[in-house]
């Protein structure tokens, strides 16, 4: 069986994925195609059509329990991120939400616990 190619984007391919029909996110570095669940998505349009075009991990943790990660496969476009790398401010941000869990501050709700870099 012959290794799978990763296919790569870079950001700035990314932002061109902002329109109805062509909304793309990334999440953790991975291209998701949000076009067609912008109908459907619980939160309503807003959030996607403001996030298109975007890395959105942090986003997209902080308001989607565990259970949103199982159906976020069918959605995977087959790019990865090239350029994809954590800012200072989320490594900061996911520092925090990792110690207060630990400390028992949020509810339990599902969500993912972020791996500290």
């Amino acid at each position: 069986m012959a290794a799978v190619m990763k296919k790569y984007i870079t950001a700035d391919e990314l932002k061109n994925h902002d329109k109805a029909g062509d909304l793309w996110i990334s999440i953790q570095g991975k291209g998701y195609d949000v076009s067609d669940w912008v109908k459907d998505h619980p939160g309503g349009n807003f959030p996607i059509m403001s996030l298109a075009c975007q890395e959105v991990t942090d986003a997209f943790v902080a308001f989607h329990p565990a259970s949103t990660w199982k159906i976020l496969h069918q959605f995977f476009t087959g790019y990865y991120l090239k350029d994809y790398h954590v800012s200072e401010v989320s490594k900061d941000y996911r520092k925090l939400v990792h110690e207060f869990s630990k400390m028992g501050l949020f509810e339990k709700k599902g969500h993912i616990e972020f791996v500290t870099l």
